[in-house]
């Protein structure tokens, strides 16, 4: 936990579970990082969205790329402005589905040795 985190209030919580995301996701990496470049090429700015809440097959929970227009048709400011300002070459968004309507959202940058992967 962060000197910031402690300064804005941020109960103990949330503190936790944004440390269990973090772990979530670079325990993931391998999958996110080329979902990421590969859609961008493709689609153009997005987020990677996945549902933490199923695993249809058993292994693995079940993702999307959401281009930025789509986003755009949300109301939720803070995954525009994420989507709006990362950098494609060294970052990507990925916005986690989670129970009872909740989401959490992360603009993640990646370590340049982890970029080659």
């Amino acid at each position: 936990m962060t000197p910031e985190n402690k300064s804005r209030g941020t109960p103990e919580w949330a503190l936790r579970q944004r440390q269990r995301d973090l772990e979530w996701i670079g325990g993931n990496f391998h999958i996110f990082w080329p979902v990421a470049i590969a859609a961008f090429e493709d689609q153009g700015r997005g987020a990677i969205v996945v549902d933490t809440t199923s695993r249809p097959t058993g292994d693995g929970n079940p993702l999307a790329y959401v281009p930025k227009a789509a986003v755009d048709a949300k109301d939720d400011e803070d995954i525009k402005r994420m989507v709006r300002e990362y950098d494609p070459a060294t970052e990507f968004v990925v916005v986690l589905l989670k129970s009872a309507g909740r989401t959490s959202t992360y603009r993640v940058q990646v370590q340049p040795r982890q970029r080659n992967r």
